[in-house]
């Protein structure tokens, strides 16, 4: 591989390693929060709520799929490279 082919293979492990994090953390932080309110919530902070976790679920599915294809062209590229040595 060539020296810019790593460091951007590394950029971009390293921004989805972080993406992927701090959806994890978000989704503690919003399930906290849900947890802790009582039943005397009003109806514009149930539907935040409800917004913000249909955003996280839309923005985690998202990421799986992008990991999903990146290990997969990385286990091609590297099926490929292990046969011409």
């Amino acid at each position: 591989m060539k020296r810019w082919q790593k460091i951007v293979g590394i950029v971009v492990i390293l921004a989805l390693a972080i993406a992927n994090a701090w959806a994890v953390i978000d989704y503690i932080h919003l399930s906290g929060v849900a947890g802790a309110w009582c039943a005397e919530i009003t109806q514009e902070s149930f539907f935040d709520c409800v917004f913000n976790f249909r955003h996280h679920f839309w923005l985690y599915t998202f990421l799986s799929i992008v990991d999903f294809f990146i290990i997969i062209a990385l286990f091609i590229c590297l099926w490929r490279k292990g046969g011409k040595r």
